[in-house]
């Protein structure tokens, strides 16, 4: 998610503040999801604080509920993709033409909702600020969190001995969830620092898979809503197809901690510039395009399976009206 982040009260009553002044900037937010704590976590766990167990333990377990996201997905749609080689367009006279594009329009909003996440992931790891401090010996990616200089007592898991900066993952995650207000020494998790190779992993692992898996299921989602047999059918199979979307959701919520959701959800953003160009680039493209190429690629689907399926459909106005005809004598009969 993008935040916009307010300039301060000084910056907005100084009147030397002209041209030569940096605008406000923009707040990048990591996902909250399998994906995100795949960035995350590993980006946190630390073999010394956190004692060799927890931290293998966890790296395997944050890969292999990623590897679970992608092999469940794979296979819902391979099994889409199957089912839409054996069926057609029920009705090639046009009669469910409009809620079929309705449906599949629908499905694709849905899933410009995970493109949008799959950018903002690409973007955040391109923008995540690195560091020149001296990494630590026990961390994965050498953030510098902890500074070298500061000698950490606290190996336990579950250890208190130290500052809160050396403090373990699992006592991190205790005290979020149980911190009060006034806890000014609480630790937000954040991305500063991340090394160039622990980024070319995560964009290779998590956020170009995670468009691939976005595009194909929105162009083979959009195909098995077309076909099928019944306009009754074709709303379940929307309904079916949101739900196959929404399986990393599903398995980052069963699987994955209170603590380790509110330590991730309350992460710190990653800050980037922003200026007049990008900002009306990005209402452009949020708000002129997005509308336009959604409705665009849910025309273009619907076409290309009447094509496909219906060698004698053409996109005419009586084509196009004659699903809401019989609705119309409906109403007027009653």
């Amino acid at each position: 998610s993008l935040v916009f982040t307010r300039p301060s009260r000084a910056a907005v009553a100084s009147p030397d503040m002209g041209a030569g002044s940096a605008p406000p900037g923009m707040e990048v937010s990591i996902p909250a999801g399998l994906y995100g704590m795949a960035i995350a976590e590993p980006a946190h766990l630390d073999r010394k604080l956190d004692g060799k167990l927890v931290y293998y333990v966890e790296m395997v377990r944050v890969q292999s509920m990623l590897l679970l996201n992608y092999l469940v997905m794979c296979l819902f749609i391979f099994q889409i993709w199957a089912m839409d080689q054996r069926r057609q367009v029920a009705e090639c006279a046009g009669r469910l033409l409009m809620l079929e594009i309705g449906c599949v329009f629908l499905f694709e909003v849905r899933m410009l909702i995970d493109v949008r996440k799959g950018v903002n992931i690409i973007w955040l790891l391109w923008g995540a600020p690195e560091s020149a401090a001296e990494p630590t010996s026990g961390t994965l990616l050498g953030s510098p969190r902890r500074p070298k200089a500061s000698a950490a007592k606290a190996g336990a898991v579950l250890a208190h001995e130290g500052a809160p900066e050396e403090e373990s993952l699992i006592f991190r995650m205790y005290r979020g969830i149980r911190r009060s207000q006034n806890d000014s020494h609480e630790i937000q998790w954040k991305l500063d620092g991340i090394s160039r190779n622990y980024r070319l992993w995560c964009l290779l692992s998590v956020g170009v898979p995670k468009l691939l898996v976005s595009f194909v299921l929105a162009y083979l989602g959009g195909l098995y809503i077309i076909r099928s047999p019944s306009d009754g059918a074709m709303v379940v199979s929307t309904a079916s197809v949101v739900f196959v979307a929404e399986i990393e959701h599903l398995l980052y919520v069963a699987f994955t901690s209170d603590a380790m959701r509110y330590n991730l959800e309350n992460m710190q953003p990653v800050k980037l510039p922003l200026n007049n160009r990008l900002r009306l680039a990005g209402w452009l493209v949020s708000s002129v395009l997005s509308p336009l190429l959604t409705m665009g690629i849910a025309v273009l689907v619907v076409y290309h399976a009447r094509r496909s399926d219906c060698h004698d459909f053409t996109w005419t106005a009586q084509e196009i009206m004659s699903g809401f005809q019989p609705r119309l004598r409906g109403a007027v009969v009653h």
